[in-house]
């Protein structure tokens, strides 16, 4: 249960509520003692010991309320920051190809499954709380007449059962508001990443909205009105019933049982705050119900409940001296087929190639023909549907960390993180940056301050430049490039191609790089042609 760290950690800090909760519940209840006391038998002399009594339990009231809600305010701020740390560390350690097809999912999640989740640990001391009440209060009435306790309690077991069923039944509508929901997060996500195109083009912006967004929208407001319609129901249900067992007590108390009028107005105080903690009990449905269907959507996301050693689990930034030498990578009959690709038209393979260690190697074909797949299947970010990677001769193993711990380089996709990092994890001197900068032709645009840029908002060309800085300060064996030179000018895709690659090469690094640039294939060692997803040629220049 994702929740089961949260309730180990602070475990005290929730039973220390529930505590005060029930306090409260007991203080709750001799003080509607003492109404009740007050109201039958008045007050003799006017006495002002009674008043005192009730300020007194007022009191205690107060207090343990107020620290029961300081324990609960500090719950639920230590359970969101929890889980938004939890959820997040499970969203990075996630592989790659678990998500690659629904980014969205890691937005939706940090946002709408931690507003969900999070009232499930709160409503928990509450809901101890308004248990115990209706326990005491059951214990209260029951001195007070056993067959109008009766009589409600009919009442109130017909509302929590028809509470229970209702739940049930909407079980299957919260998971799918909750999937129309992430349909929606989807297209949020693409109002921000397609803002400019949007701009440009009013029609496209138009067929967003009218098309998608809003059908979308609608979807999510079809489920949710069906989801509150059901509560809502049940709430009016319940309010009916709570006000027609008490009309029912007062009419049966004189028709039929004939009980003195002190006796029915005592019960008839009681029966009222009784219904409060059922009411209560009952309400609480909604949240579970919304709880638990995005503790489902997280499962199914692939977020499954962590084993202990995971839970224990650091980032492992594998030593560089544990990288023994390695001779050729081979990709072994591997065939692989994208989550989404339901018709099977675009799969990859099977595919077998070997790559030398300390050669430059590039690899081109038209798009879709499986470039950057093979770039992912060879860093061990996709896995093979079947065939295998090798590392002289030997499978990749179960220690992905150390075999990705070999490559850098650009992804067609790429991110710029703000800080530049070496290949163990420390930030790299502004020296060493500055430097970089100016051999990328950067410095004037860019600056460093603490192993931090000072700027990322650059064009396309200069932020794949920033990209290849931070590869760069990485040094690691085997740097690749998903059509890095595609928006540099003139001059430095010449400069790329004849000083950066080579310069690598005489580094002794293995570099692999897509490309359509014919004009230097001349300085690869080798070409692969890829053709829907397979080899079409394998030559050395």
């Amino acid at each position: 249960m994702i929740l089961a760290r949260f309730l180990r950690k602070y475990r005290y800090a929730l039973i220390s509520t529930i505590i005060l909760s029930s306090t409260s519940a007991a203080v709750t209840m001799e003080l509607l003692a003492n109404i009740n006391a007050l109201a039958t038998t008045g007050i003799p002399n006017r006495d002002a010991r009674p008043l005192f009594i009730g300020l007194c339990w007022l009191a205690a009231l107060l207090l343990s309320g107020a620290a029961s809600q300081f324990l609960l305010a500090r719950l639920g701020s230590n359970l969101v920051a929890q889980l938004r740390t939890d959820l997040s560390e499970r969203f990075v350690d996630l592989e790659y190809e678990k998500l690659a097809d629904r980014k969205h999912s890691a937005f939706g999640s940090l946002i709408e499954d931690i507003a969900n989740i999070a009232p499930l640990v709160l409503i928990a001391p509450l809901l101890a709380y308004n248990v115990l009440l209706a326990v005491l209060y059951t214990a209260y009435l029951s001195t007070v007449s056993i067959p109008l306790l009766g009589i409600l309690l009919v009442f109130l077991c017909t509302t929590i059962v028809i509470s229970l069923v209702l739940a049930r039944k909407t079980r299957g509508m919260f998971d799918s508001l909750r999937q129309s929901d992430e349909k929606v997060f989807e297209y949020f996500r693409a109002i921000s990443e397609g803002k400019k195109e949007m701009t440009l083009n009013t029609a496209r912006a138009s067929h967003f909205t009218s098309e998608l967004l809003n059908p979308a929208i609608g979807q999510s407001k079809k489920f949710m009105t069906r989801v509150y319609l059901g509560w809502g129901f049940n709430e009016a249900w319940s309010t009916v019933v709570t006000y027609g067992s008490v009309f029912l007590i007062v009419y049966l108390g004189y028709a039929v049982l004939e009980l003195p009028q002190a006796t029915i107005i005592q019960f008839v105080i009681g029966a009222l705050l009784f219904t409060g903690p059922i009411n209560f009990i009952t309400s609480t449905g909604k949240q579970v119900g919304t709880g638990t269907a995005s503790l489902r959507h997280l499962e199914h996301v692939g977020l499954n409940p962590r084993t202990k050693a995971q839970e224990e689990k650091v980032f492992k930034i594998p030593d560089q001296k544990s990288l023994c030498g390695w001779q050729s990578i081979q990709i072994d009959s591997v065939c692989y087929e994208y989550p989404s690709d339901v018709d099977h038209s675009n799969g990859f393979g099977p595919v077998t190639l070997d790559f030398k260690c300390g050669e430059m190697v590039f690899i081109v074909g038209g798009n879709g023909s499986g470039k950057s797949t093979l770039l992912l299947l060879l860093s061990s970010l996709l896995s093979p549907k079947t065939g295998h990677v090798l590392i002289d001769g030997c499978p990749i193993g179960d220690d992905l960390v150390l075999y990705r711990s070999r490559f850098s380089g650009v992804f067609g996709d790429f991110f710029l993180f703000p800080h530049v990092l070496d290949s163990a994890g420390n930030l790299l001197s502004d020296s060493h940056i500055e430097q970089l900068l100016q051999m990328l032709n950067l410095s004037a645009n860019v600056e460093a301050n603490q192993g931090e840029l000072s700027k990322l908002t650059l064009s396309t060309g200069q932020r794949k430049r920033l990209a290849l800085l931070q590869s760069y300060a990485e040094n690691r064996e085997i740097y690749f490039f998903d059509e890095w030179a595609a928006d540099q000018d003139a001059h430095f895709r010449e400069y790329f191609y004849s000083t950066l690659l080579p310069g690598l090469k005489q580094r002794g690094k293995t570099v692999i790089a897509i490309s359509h640039d014919d004009r230097y294939f001349h300085v690869a060692d080798r070409i692969i042609e890829l053709e829907c997803g397979r080899v079409r040629s394998d030559s050395r220049t």
